[in-house]
C-alpha cells in the first residue's frame, strides 16, 4: 500500500456516535484461566454464530493473552488478542467448538458470549444481511450527486464510471453496529460535488465492496477501499469491475 493511500485510509476511517443494537448474550462469565490453560465452548446449532470474549480481570492483558480456535473446522483457525474479540461460527454437523487458551504468563479471566446483531439502521432495508454477495469495484470518472441518510449509515450515489456507463449504487457505511470504526467517504465525495471539483482532480476514483442488490439495484456493502487518483488499483478479475 503507497503512502498516500495509507493517509487517506486513515482519514476516512471514523468512528460514529449513533447508538447501535448489539448485544452480548453470556455463555460463561468469569471464566479463570491460568497461564496455558485453555477452556473450550460448545454450542449446538444449524445456523452460523458469532460468538466474542471480553478480559475482565483489574490488570489488562499486556500483550495477546488469549488465543481462540476453531476446532470445528479442519484448519482450526485461530488468532490472538489481548482485550477481546468476536468472530462468527460455521457450524459442522450442528456444532460449533471454539477453544480459548491463556497464552500469557498471567492468569486472565474473560467472559464469553454469543453477539447479537439487529440491524437497526435506515440502510437495513435496501439488502439482506444473510447474502453474502460478490466483490464489486467501482472505477469512478465523475460524481454526480450524493444523498446521505440522517443516520449517516448509507449515501445515494450517482455518477459515470470510467468505461462512460452511468451509476447509482447505495453505499452501505454501517448496518449494525454504528460505534464500530468504519471506512466513510460520503463527506469527501460531497466536497467534490458540492465544490464542483473537476473531475481531472480525483478520477479514476476506486470504490469497492461487496455487492449485495438485486438487479439494477445496486446495493455495495462492507466498502474496503475509497481512493481518489487510483488510475492504477489492481483487481483480481475484470469482472469485479462495474462496466
Amino acid at each position: 500500500m503507497s503512502k498516500r493511500r495509507s493517509i487517506l485510509l486513515l482519514l476516512f476511517l471514523t468512528a460514529a456516535t449513533a447508538s447501535a443494537v448489539v448485544r452480548h448474550l453470556p455463555i460463561k462469565s468469569g471464566v479463570v484461566l491460568q497461564p496455558g490453560q485453555a477452556y473450550t465452548v460448545q454450542l449446538e446449532s444449524s445456523q452460523p454464530v458469532e460468538i466474542g470474549w471480553t478480559a475482565t480481570q483489574a490488570k489488562p492483558c499486556s500483550t495477546n493473552c488469549i488465543e481462540a480456535t476453531e476446532l470445528t473446522q479442519n484448519t482450526h483457525f485461530s488468532f490472538a488478542t489481548g482485550l477481546g474479540s468476536s468472530k462468527q461460527y460455521q457450524p459442522v454437523d450442528g456444532k460449533i467448538a471454539v477453544q480459548y487458551k491463556n497464552i500469557s504468563q498471567a492468569p486472565v479471566t474473560i467472559d464469553i458470549y454469543r453477539v447479537q446483531r439487529i440491524c437497526d439502521a435506515e440502510a437495513c432495508r435496501f439488502f439482506d444481511s444473510t447474502k453474502k454477495g460478490r466483490t464489486q469495484v467501482f472505477k469512478i470518472d465523475e460524481f454526480k450527486s450524493i444523498t446521505t441518510s440522517a443516520d449517516g449509515s448509507y449515501s445515494l450515489i450517482s455518477g459515470i464510471a470510467m468505461s462512460g456507463r452511468p451509476f447509482r449504487v447505495r453505499v452501505i457505511w454501517w448496518s449494525d453496529d454504528s460505534k464500530a470504526v468504519y471506512l466513510h467517504c460520503a463527506p469527501w465525495i460531497k466536497r467534490y460535488i458540492d465544490n464542483h471539483t473537476p473531475k481531472e482532480q480525483y478520477r479514476t476514483y476506486v470504490l469497492s465492496g461487496i455487492e449485495v442488490g438485486d438487479g439494477d439495484n445496486l446495493v455495495l456493502k462492507s466498502v474496503d477501499d475509497c481512493v481518489p487518483r487510483a488510475d492504477h488499483f489492481g483487481v483480481l478479475s475484470e469482472d469485479e469491475v462495474f462496466k
